[in-house]
């Protein structure tokens, strides 16, 4: 799951709030950790801090489960040099968006993620979310990427649900998985046949995220599906003001040490706070 970045009032990288919730995460069965993507703030960190966040998790999970570390940029030698950095600090594999901010050809799409794999010799996901990186990778190049040795599988963060379901069908094979990124479609993806989810909702509600995923595995759908529409408000809340602020919130209202977003984004203003504490409460997280 995308674990948060956890800050200082200060804004600094608080690496004992972020070791702390290593521990709780993997206690409550998720089986693995992914640094610095969105739910982690990766583009507001600066290089030396990506470091330290990666080594932090990696130490701090001691191989209890693998640690996939984000290595996104708009630039494939940047993303490069992450992925290289990753692997020598321990990551057990690296996942890494499109190239974003220039309209980047489909071809240059597949480059960037081919000299990727090059470089390392871990595994390494697609993160695949059009709604932030402006970008829409064509199936006939997931395709291809899906082929390079080391691609092992794909995030994919999208409510359009048609699109997920072309790509489960049409990329997924047993050489290469295809997970959920949306907090909201869990069950609808896994018991379509997904891999799994990547949520950023885990951090806040993992246990429940885990049995979501273990309950249909097990045949047992109705009380996945029930888990999914207690933990709907709560994935309808985190899209409340500048993400991840209101995911962030829910974990500072349940106790967890996340701080605050780092500028430019912005705080919950007090009526966006009330509306995320009652998401809380209804799912039953937060006692009143």
């Amino acid at each position: 799951m995308p674990i948060i970045t956890p800050l200082t009032a200060e804004g600094a990288v608080d690496e004992e709030g972020l070791r702390t919730l290593v521990d709780r995460l993997i206690g409550s069965g998720v089986s693995g950790l992914v640094p610095l993507g969105t739910s982690g703030e990766f583009a507001l960190l600066n290089p030396d801090e990506r470091v330290e966040v990666i080594k932090a998790v990696v130490h701090q999970a001691g191989g209890r489960v693998p640690v996939i570390a984000g290595v996104s940029d708009a630039g494939t030698r940047n993303a490069v040099d992450n992925a290289i950095k990753a692997e020598k600090l321990g990551a057990d594999g690296v996942i890494a968006t499109p190239p974003y901010y220039y309209q980047v050809s489909p071809e240059g799409v597949y480059e960037h993620y081919r000299m990727i794999a090059d470089s390392v010799s871990i595994p390494v996901m697609v993160y695949n979310i059009p709604s932030y990186t402006h970008v829409e990778i064509p199936i006939r190049i997931l395709k291809r990427i899906a082929q390079l040795d080391r691609l092992v599988g794909m995030k994919y963060t999208t409510t359009d649900f048609q699109s997920f379901l072309e790509a489960l069908y049409e990329v997924r094979s047993d050489k290469f998985s295809v997970m959920i990124g949306s907090d909201s479609m869990i069950f609808q993806a896994v018991q379509a046949g997904g891999d799994g989810a990547v949520t950023g909702l885990a951090n806040i509600a993992p246990r429940e995220c885990v049995q979501i995923y273990s309950h249909l595995k097990a045949g047992d759908a109705d009380s996945a599906l029930s888990i999914q529409k207690k933990l709907f408000p709560l994935a309808q809340a985190m899209g409340i003001g500048d993400f991840p602020a209101a995911l962030k919130e829910m974990a500072n209202m349940l106790g967890l040490k996340a701080g605050p977003v780092r500028r430019p984004l912005q705080p919950l203003n007090q009526e966006q706070r009330q509306i995320v504490r009652n998401a809380l409460l209804s799912s039953g997280l937060l006692k009143s």
